[in-house]
């Protein structure tokens, strides 16, 4: 069989011509290559929302794993008379997705490549930096590190601490929380990305209260102050569903936390530096 390639494309609007190239898949020298960018299911993510990118980015996945797996055996004499590699199951998707996903007749693009092409030619379809060394930007778990760490926070309470379960009881593992102290009232805060996976961040969202609710336990059993001061940090959300997310938990008042955006920690910063604090791992090992 001739080397053929084949682009994988998101239309956000079925009828209109619009669309994204997010993935290649090359046929050469008998074994699968693909790969997709994630950057270009960002984009995707902001204009048919979180839900379907999802979705479609779990069957990317799997779609890559197979290729890494059929790639790798040594007894593979040929890949593509199965699937997912076979011209017919192009075509297959494309009826499947409902013209949501959309592929490059493979028959159209039928070359001498080898392997060693795939980088370049995902450069050129897809990705101008697939596969380069360029400075990553600095996420913002590392941003909200830096910034902790070089901050009067660390020097009037615990930071990047793990919250032992033996003292609040509403969770099941011991939690690191960014920083946590005490100045009559139990202080935390806490950070959470945006850019996660939905589920994912539910879950944290559920266990920030559940913390915070346990803080506020112990500090009733401990003669503390009642209530708490408990923040979570964002930045700003991707996607349909997270910023729905981060919409209702900044309108639950039921909620003991109270979540700001980054850009807020300054004040926070500035109202630890006005008050006295003794650390958490202090009262909870006298």
């Amino acid at each position: 069989m001739k080397p053929f390639y084949s682009v994988l494309y998101i239309k956000p609007e079925p009828v209109s011509e619009e669309r994204i190239a997010v993935g290649l898949f090359l046929n050469a020298d008998k074994r699968p290559a693909f790969d997709y960018s994630e950057e270009k299911l960002k984009v995707a993510a902001n204009l048919i929302g979180s839900d379907a990118t999802d979705s479609i980015e779990r069957m990317l996945r799997n779609i890559k794993k197979k290729a890494d797996s059929v790639s790798k055996d040594k007894n593979q004499v040929e890949a593509f008379n199965i699937n997912p590699f076979t011209e017919s199951y192009f075509n297959y998707l494309n009826n499947y997705n409902n013209n949501l996903l959309l592929y490059s007749d493979p028959s159209e693009n039928r070359g001498d490549f080898n392997s060693s092409d795939y980088r370049e030619l995902f450069r050129l379809l897809i990705d101008k930096r697939y596969g380069r060394e360029a400075e990553k930007e600095e996420s913002f778990k590392t941003s909200v590190r830096k910034k902790i760490n070089s901050s009067v926070v660390k020097e009037k309470m615990d930071v990047f601490y793990k919250v032992p379960k033996s003292s609040v009881k509403t969770i099941y593992r011991n939690h690191e929380v960014d920083y946590v102290g005490i100045n009559g009232m139990i202080t935390s805060g806490n950070s959470v990305d945006m850019e996660g996976d939905f589920y994912n961040l539910e879950n944290r969202f559920n266990l920030f209260r559940l913390l915070a609710e346990g803080l506020t336990k112990f500090a009733e059993n401990n003669n503390l102050a009642k209530g708490g001061h408990h923040t979570v940090f964002y930045n700003e959300p991707v996607g349909k569903r997270n910023k729905e997310l981060l919409y209702d938990a900044l309108h639950d008042d039921s909620n003991p936390v109270v979540f700001k955006h980054w850009e807020e920690f300054s004040e926070e910063e500035a109202w630890v530096d006005n008050n006295s604090f003794r650390k958490f791992s202090e009262v909870i090992n006298t």
